[in-house]
């Protein structure tokens, strides 16, 4: 988990800070005997520096850190609910603490995301000849919510179904379309086998993930991750929706409000009103 951590900080890292995670990475067998004074102490920096580097790389302290990477060597979709429930229990789910919660990991998120990205991700949609989406799992209902908001823009996706039927599909991936992926907690072979062969055709990707490092990354020519909870959490969905959403009202932004569609639309509505009660 440290070098996935690493792979995603490392640009916005200080040489001093580099040292820090250099050391870690060296000594992540005996991490959970390490203090913050240890690591001061052999690097010959500030506990005020050693401080800092914990929010920076999205954790209040060592100790925050330590419990991440136990939760992530230990957890199963058993031992989530489990804890879940168990916290759930302790604190109650009311609307402060799901507040609390998104607002929390939306921070994280957004310490990752940068403007620039959306904007990008923008520009590769407004650009793309044809998209294709693969959505499954717990992303169809942000994939369906992507399609369904920027269908009223004049932009079309192709939504690509799970196991060998993608092949059909693959045949007309050229130069120029686009692939947009979701791979939150894994990437599936789907997703990989589509990664892979969009990058020899000159097909560009988008690929959404909760993950923070991996080769698999590297072959996506733009990755927009969202935080959903530690290892060992429920997977809140709440931030995944809310990226969604703002990469769509930039993309309506951009598009000067799609106002010529929401027009006909309006027009179409009207000359057909009453045939369809819903």
């Amino acid at each position: 988990m440290l070098s996935e951590i690493y792979e995603m900080y490392k640009e916005t890292l200080s040489k001093s800070e580099h040292r820090i995670f250099s050391y870690l990475l060296e000594h992540e067998q005996e991490l959970p005997v390490i203090s913050s004074d240890d690591i001061a102490r052999q690097l010959g920096v500030s506990t005020s520096t050693i401080s800092r580097f914990w929010t920076k790389i999205g954790f209040k302290n060592l100790k925050d850190l330590k419990r991440a990477v136990y939760e992530n060597q230990s957890a199963t979709p058993f031992s989530r609910l489990s804890g879940a429930l168990s916290q759930w229990g302790e604190e109650g789910v009311t609307l402060d603490f799901l507040m609390d919660r998104m607002s929390r990991y939306m921070e994280k998120t957004f310490r990752v995301v940068t403007p620039q990205m959306l904007d990008q991700a923008v520009q590769m949609i407004l650009e793309a000849g044809q998209i294709y989406m693969f959505a499954p799992d717990a992303s169809r209902g942000i994939g369906a919510l992507l399609q369904y908001r920027l269908r009223r823009l004049g932009i079309r996706i192709e939504v690509l179904p799970s196991g060998s039927q993608i092949y059909d599909f693959m045949v007309n991936l050229k130069e120029g379309d686009l692939l947009i992926l979701y791979g939150y907690s894994r990437i599936l072979t789907e997703a990989r086998i589509l990664l892979e062969y969009g990058a020899r055709t000159g097909c560009r990707s988008i690929l959404f993930t909760d993950i923070l490092a991996g080769d698999l990354l590297s072959q996506a020519d733009l990755v927009l991750y969202s935080f959903r909870g530690e290892p060992n959490d429920y997977h809140f969905m709440g931030v995944p929706v809310i990226l969604t959403d703002l990469l769509v009202t930039k993309t309506i932004q951009a598009l000067g409000g799609g106002l010529e569609k929401a027009r006909k639309l309006e027009d179409i509505r009207s000359q057909f009103s009453g045939l369809l009660k819903r």
